[in-house]
């Protein structure tokens, strides 16, 4: 009698929550198209005063040139986030990106810019003196002409984006995953100015972004329910607190990114996760680059290395990257069993061999430098010259270059099928290997995925960021600074990897062509010859120009830059601070063909002996040697006719 009783009740409960469970999804959908109106009444904005920014230039003084580039910057940014996260490859191409030349086939020259940058410069933001003194009649109708038809193509892209269509199939999963890939992006991106480069455009650029972030992220914020009251008040402390910093600390070179980081940008990240938690709405299964529910993008473990692998088969399994390692340290896979990938990338020197050019298969010397493996993993393109697309595709130049490996696939694979232990691993990490027999695909995908296993991604920087505040000092938080700030340094080694891999999803890998001369001590200039990736695609703008390496364990890696030029940190700072090549544009000659295209500014940082300490320092807090503690101790043994190479090297002889 009791329990039936209690029946109706238990109904009306159930139905209840089912009824409120119902409400909630339905104010969250109303928030999600709420935030969607916002989001395309800004770029209506930004449209609105992309037509009227030409008229600025140059019929009004510098104060106000000033003023409406500032805007610019800050319209750009409050607009910009959801186009960057549905269309990337359209925003990198057409609206901004790493700084690179291209080819203009309408007017037949090189241009070092997409034709709706409006960022160069800031085009027409020279004082008023200075235009009289250095800019002609001609000068000022060109640079006219190009805010004008910059403008006119800014806009067209914005159409071509079609923002309006991916928002009216937005979701709250991804929403919020759209919103956490926007910060971390403001996080390493914005942060560093590495879209602008220019100073001007940097602070407004960031306030931009944040503000959107923050009208967005609040619309969600204003529908947590009174039982959720910690966490609307921790939205409302870290709301405050983020405005009014941005709101007081407006000087590029003063602005204290460690603290903004560290205070806001990783509170806030973590905040997006709890309120997701707290909607119940589910993190966005996809495959990407970083794990989509990361808190931060310091955050451990973020990483997703099977998307950099090249297809299944080359994700990672325990069974795969013991085999790799084998591989990876075993000579056999070289013409004379003398040389494994460890010749050139020691464990002990963080995957490096300490040499300014690695040493060849017959003694004499290569052409570049030797960098790191440490994670190589979480790139797309791979060398100096980028020529490879993954590190699976690496091995093939590796193997079959006379100058490295000297050998084939099919003398190794004749090899690796004389040894029962290779074959039964082979067939435990790949089993489909039972059938086909070793093949070369299988070789490769066994060594990349033991690369990707190489990982360097708990330095004290990293435990600093991660919360632990005893791990850096004063001097190294300064450096820090320096580093994103007034060294321009993450302009083009982007945190969190501080290489050329540009986050947030890790598509492009950026390169430079920065004037890397052939001595150190400079008397008459001459450059360095290497083509580097013109000899790849024959474009003359990529002359002298080389993938962007990783700063991390830097302190290890000397020699630097792709010839091994520079033995010391303080002799790259050196380079930089005088504008790396631009120094020696006096002294190059017209043999020197291709040089004015440096994708690096002609600017002085003028850094003091202090900064430059401090940059040092910060860079060698990103040393984490953990990748180098596994080396086999023992190669598996072979049967005749290779039963005499059982007591090769580990590693190589030389």
């Amino acid at each position: 009698m009791k329990k039936t009783a209690l029946l109706p009740v238990l109904i009306l409960l159930i139905a209840g929550f089912s009824s409120s469970l119902t409400e909630k999804k339905k104010n969250l959908s109303r928030t999600v198209s709420r935030i969607t109106q916002l989001y395309i009444n800004r770029v209506s904005s930004l449209d609105s005063f992309l037509q009227t920014y030409p008229r600025y230039f140059y019929d009004s003084n510098f104060s106000i040139r000033e003023k409406k580039y500032e805007e610019l910057s800050f319209y750009f940014r409050q607009s910009a986030g959801f186009i960057i996260y549905f269309e990337p490859n359209l925003y990198y191409s057409k609206l901004t990106g790493p700084f690179q030349f291209h080819k203009n086939d309408k007017k037949g020259f090189y241009n070092g810019l997409p034709d709706a940058w409006l960022f160069q410069g800031p085009i027409g933001n020279e004082p008023d003196s200075l235009l009289s003194k250095y800019f002609t009649r001609q000068d000022t109708l060109n640079q006219r002409e190009f805010i004008n038809q910059a403008v006119v193509s800014y806009r067209k892209a914005l159409q071509d984006s079609k923002y309006g269509d991916h928002l009216k199939s937005i979701n709250e999963s991804v929403l919020f995953d759209a919103l956490r890939i926007e910060i971390f992006r403001i996080s390493t991106i914005d942060i560093a100015n590495s879209d602008f480069i220019i100073e001007e455009a940097a602070i407004p650029g960031l306030n931009g972004s944040m503000d959107s972030w923050l009208l967005f992220t609040g619309e969600l914020a204003s529908e947590l329910q009174d039982a959720q009251i910690e966490l609307k008040k921790k939205w409302a402390i870290l709301y405050a607190g983020t405005k009014q910093y941005l709101a007081v600390n407006k000087d590029f070179h003063s602005f204290n990114r460690m603290y903004f980081i560290k205070n806001f940008l990783i509170p806030l990240s973590g905040f997006l996760n709890d309120m997701q938690v707290a909607f119940e709405v589910p993190f966005l299964k996809k495959d990407a680059a970083l794990k989509s529910d990361a808190r931060y993008i310091f955050d451990k473990d973020i990483f997703n290395a099977d998307y950099f692998a090249p297809d299944k088969e080359a994700y990672y399994s325990p069974e795969k990257a013991k085999l790799g390692e084998l591989l990876f340290f075993d000579p056999v896979l070289s013409d004379n069993n003398q040389r494994a990938c460890a010749s050139c990338h020691k464990p002990a020197m963080a995957f490096t061999d300490s040499k300014t050019k690695s040493v060849a298969f017959e003694f004499d010397t290569l052409p570049r430098n030797s960098p790191t493996v440490i994670n190589a993993g979480f790139q797309n393109r791979l060398f100096w010259d980028l020529r490879a697309g993954s590190l699976e595709d690496q091995l093939d130049s590796v193997v079959n270059n006379e100058r490295e490996l000297h050998s084939s696939f099919s003398r190794v694979i004749d090899k690796l099928n004389a040894s029962p232990e290779f074959v039964s691993l082979f067939h435990k990490a790949f089993p489909n290997t039972k059938k086909t027999g070793i093949t070369r695909a299988y070789v490769k995908y066994a060594i990349g995925v033991y690369e990707r296993t190489l990982t360097g991604l708990n330095s004290r920087f990293d435990q600093y960021m991660q919360g632990d505040v005893t791990k850096l000092n004063q001097e190294e938080i300064n450096g820090f600074n320096v580093y994103m700030g007034k060294a321009k340094c993450g302009v083009c080694h982007f945190a969190p990897l501080f290489n050329g891999s540009l986050p947030p999803f890790y598509d492009v890998s950026d390169h430079h062509s920065i004037g890397v001369p052939v001595k150190d001590s400079v008397v008459k200039y001459a450059i360095d010859p290497d083509l580097g990736l013109m000899k790849i695609n024959g474009q003359g703008f990529a002359r002298f120009s080389f993938k962007t390496p990783t700063v991390r364990n830097v302190a290890l890696t000397s020699p630097y830059m792709h010839n091994g030029l520079f033995k010391t940190l303080e002799q790259v700072v050196d380079f930089y601070d005088h504008a790396a090549g631009n120094k020696f544009k006096k002294d190059m000659r017209p043999d020197m063909t291709g040089l004015p295209f440096f994708t690096i500014l002609p600017v002085e940082l003028k850094l003091t002996d202090a900064e430059k300490k401090e940059l040092v320092s910060f860079m060698k807090t990103l040393t984490d040697t953990s990748a180098s503690a596994n080396v086999p101790v023992q190669l598996p043994q072979f049967n005749p006719p290779y039963a005499n190479l059982n007591g090769r090297t580990i590693g190589g002889v030389y």
